[in-house]
């Protein structure tokens, strides 16, 4: 997709899922006259180079990324919160993988997230079944399939990983419609 058929949104999700892939824990992008940072979207024209540089402009207005110099050459890196927003962004584009051949193993998935964390709570319930994740009871989720590292990486999201548990069980009670919704 070319940045000039992109939306101001995908512009902010495609910097963030840039500088979350880029530079986890180090600096993200090198901006000397912002050229380093075009190679990892290809603009052709100036005018895709101007967006670019607006966005990255907004989101440090905004608090997302932090711009700091090094031996005469800048840097931008993500803010604690531009960290927080661009695993979310992941999150949201973020599924399980299914397999060709089913192992015959259930995935299930439990939290108990204390009432203080109530947003998180509703959150991550949200993100499991958006993963792909079929309700089985109220804050338990199952899949066929492996999600250990989807499942923590949205735990990590809401910070709150250690109230989320995983289970793998042969057998499960009362599965056929959640065989059928997996078309196993």
């Amino acid at each position: 997709m070319a940045i000039k058929d992109t939306t101001k949104e995908e512009v902010v999700e495609m910097l963030f899922s840039t500088l979350l892939v880029v530079g986890v824990l180090a600096v993200a992008v090198t901006m000397p006259n912002a050229v380093q940072l075009f190679k990892y979207f290809g603009p052709k024209t100036s005018h895709e180079q101007w967006r670019i540089r607006r966005s990255v402009g907004r989101l440090e207005k905004r608090g997302f990324l932090s711009r700091r110099c090094v031996r005469g050459e800048e840097y931008y890196i993500l803010t604690t919160t531009g960290k927080e927003r661009a695993m979310r962004y992941k999150l949201k584009s973020m599924t399980i993988a299914r397999q060709n051949k089913w192992d015959g193993l259930w995935r299930i998935v439990m939290f108990d997230i204390p009432e203080d964390k109530k947003f998180a709570r509703r959150a991550i319930g949200h993100a499991i079944q958006k993963l792909g994740c079929v309700q089985y009871q109220k804050s338990v989720f199952i899949t066929p399939y492996p999600c250990t590292e989807e499942i923590n990486f949205a735990g990590e999201c809401f910070s709150v990983r250690k109230h989320i548990r995983i289970i793998i069980a042969k057998d499960v009670e009362n599965v056929s419609s959640i065989k059928k919704h997996f078309k196993i």
